[in-house]
């Protein structure tokens, strides 16, 4: 893979044909993911593979959730337009912080926050470039925070739910979205 030319060639992609993706394939995928890097070494990531049943009962779930925000007026950004791609993904793949930062410190504990999220984050994108190299496509969902609750149950899962990945044979090709430029966002200091 040329990592340039994937980085920037991946897309956000939100429409997804029913062809399966094979469990060696979504095997191989995790272990290029915990290759990436983490504060002190932790590796704080932690994941739950969802596929067939399991992932309609996940959409069922935040489904419910949904119409319940919707029902008292709440705000829920895009999560109906996110729930539509997991619906079409053959595959979801929760993704929590195992960590807790509760065991640490104040002011400790949030810097663990922010430390941890970081690494996560690294890793979700490294999931994103190795699944586009195998020509699979993806996407990166924070709108389940909106029922953290209702997933972590639905995981059985006490840890810190922080998003979800879409994973599946796109079937869209989406065009390349406006980014800022990076000289409008750098200081340079010599």
């Amino acid at each position: 893979m040329d990592t340039a030319q994937a980085i920037a060639d991946r897309r956000s992609i939100r429409r997804f044909k029913n062809d399966p993706v094979k469990r060696d394939v979504i095997e191989q995928l995790l272990e290029l993911t915990i290759q990436a890097p983490s504060a002190k070494n932790d590796q704080p990531w932690k994941f739950v593979v969802t596929t067939h049943e399991a992932k309609t009962r996940l959409v069922k779930t935040l489904q419910a959730a949904l119409e319940e925000a919707d029902a008292q007026g709440q705000s829920t950004g895009s999560l109906r337009s996110s729930i539509r791609a997991m619906d079409e993904a053959p595959v979801i793949i929760l993704v929590f912080n195992r960590i807790r930062r509760d065991d640490f410190p104040e002011p400790y504990n949030y810097a663990k926050l922010l430390v941890d999220t970081q690494s996560i984050g690294a890793a979700i994108q490294t999931f994103l470039l190795a699944a586009h190299d195998m020509g699979l496509g993806t996407l990166w969902i924070c709108d389940v925070l909106y029922a953290t609750d209702r997933i972590q149950e639905f995981a059985s899962c006490s840890d810190e739910l922080v998003a979800a990945i879409a994973l599946g044979v796109p079937a869209e090709s989406p065009q390349k979205r406006p980014r800022q430029e990076w000289q409008s966002l750098t200081t340079w200091m010599d």
